[in-house]
């Protein structure tokens, strides 16, 4: 008997390396027929190639951005196109990353510190050269400190943007992130809301970071694609939660009285231009701060728990200039206000651009050429460049802290 104890063991393991074979093919069939099927009902949302050369209407649907989740919206990488009006006519040349500017190199191969700047259309440099851009500019005077600028701003972006993009900021390993407010950023979020969980899910989202990862090979099966759908589906991300929560908030009924009050005011007031849709009425300003806030708050969350510091500007071009109406001064001196108590409290560098640019208003007004853009209202270079001047001491001031 003790002779055939060998053997048995022998044939013990030939039967489970066959039941395991007979496993894997079993599996491999089942992976095969499902990808079969999911070719069937399943039609990846992929990056398309970039869309020949054309001038468009920065206020007109821009068919070099795609609307998609997680990240909302972004330019189509490596697309060019003119941006123009009767005013001025601009290059852009979107890098891989689909971000406005030159291509962003791996951290290492500059030897640099790296501070990225986060905003919307006015830190894009919208109707200004890439180098007109207060970014581009500030990038230029400090590089002889040891810092690089990367021009991440995204038109039309806001806080809700920025936590829904984060990841790819962050991919390219910055040590520093300056964060631009502007007036518009609160009803640009509430926007974002309504619209969020209506856009269709982007499934080769990987490819907007610079990394690559084993998510951006997998993705070009159909059941891969199909399979994390329904994840994303179940499980949301920090971001989605508070989209949902922000969502659900209701209104009081004084509150939605004042909101109808507010609205119905600043009609009567705008009846022969049109009205500044992104005005909060001021009975509801803290709250809807309080759900903005929201997005900062994961934003700083995650920076600091990699290690990167954060700043933050106000950038409103309108304040205590005369000639606006109540409202619309009552809005920027809130949201300033708001911006600066919350980082104070958090313990994060903050810098209020309302008073100098205020300033810049009322002395340059005999000369509006030189303050906003003809037929448009975005900053001239000029105002880029009295930006620049001013973030630049207070920049290198923060980041040369320990």
């Amino acid at each position: 008997m003790e002779t055939l104890q060998p053997s048995n063991n022998i044939n013990n393991r030939k039967k489970a390396l066959f039941y395991i074979l007979m496993l894997l093919i079993t599996l491999l069939l089942l992976l095969a027929i499902g990808e079969l099927v999911a070719r069937f009902f399943v039609t990846p949302q992929r990056l398309p190639e970039p869309p020949p050369v054309s001038t468009i209407d920065p206020y007109q649907a821009n068919p070099y951005i795609i609307k998609a989740r997680p990240y909302i919206y972004f330019h189509i990488p490596s697309s060019s196109y003119i941006q123009a009006r009767s005013s001025y006519q601009v290059n852009y040349e979107i890098n891989s990353m689909g971000f406005r500017g030159p291509e962003i190199v791996h951290k290492s191969q500059t030897g640099l510190k790296r501070l990225i700047i986060i905003g919307d259309s006015i830190t894009e440099g919208h109707g200004n050269k890439f180098t007109e851009t207060f970014s581009y500019l500030l990038g230029e005077n400090i590089r002889q400190s040891g810092w690089e600028v990367i021009n991440m701003g995204v038109q039309g972006g806001s806080p809700i943007y920025y936590a829904a993009n984060l990841e790819r900021y962050l991919s390219v390993q910055p040590d520093a992130v300056l964060i631009v407010l502007f007036e518009n950023d609160i009803s640009d979020d509430r926007t974002g809301e309504s619209v969020f969980f209506n856009l269709p899910f982007f499934d080769e989202f990987e490819a907007l970071l610079m990394k690559t990862s084993t998510g951006a090979f997998l993705s070009k099966s159909r059941l891969y694609t199909l399979l994390h759908r329904g994840w994303q589906h179940f499980v949301r991300s920090p971001v989605e939660d508070i989209i949902v929560w922000n969502r659900d908030i209701i209104y009081t009924k004084e509150e939605q009285e004042a909101i109808k009050a507010f609205e119905e005011e600043q009609a009567a007031l705008h009846t022969l231009k049109p009205r500044p849709k992104h005005l909060v009425a001021p009975a509801v300003f803290d709250k809807q701060w309080w759900m903005t806030q929201a997005y900062l708050d994961y934003i700083v969350s995650v920076c600091r728990q990699r290690g990167i510091s954060v700043m933050f500007t106000n950038l409103s071009v309108t304040g205590q200039e005369p000639g606006l109406n109540k409202a619309y001064r009552e809005h920027a001196s809130l949201l300033d206000k708001n911006a600066s108590r919350w980082a104070k409290q958090e313990g994060l560098p903050f810098l209020s651009l309302l008073p100098r640019i205020s300033r810049a208003v009322t002395e340059l007004k005999p000369f509006e050429s030189q303050i906003v853009i003809a037929y448009d209202g975005h900053p001239t270079p000029q105002i880029h460049a009295m930006i620049e001047r001013t973030l630049r001491p207070w920049v290198l001031n923060n980041l040369n802290r320990p």
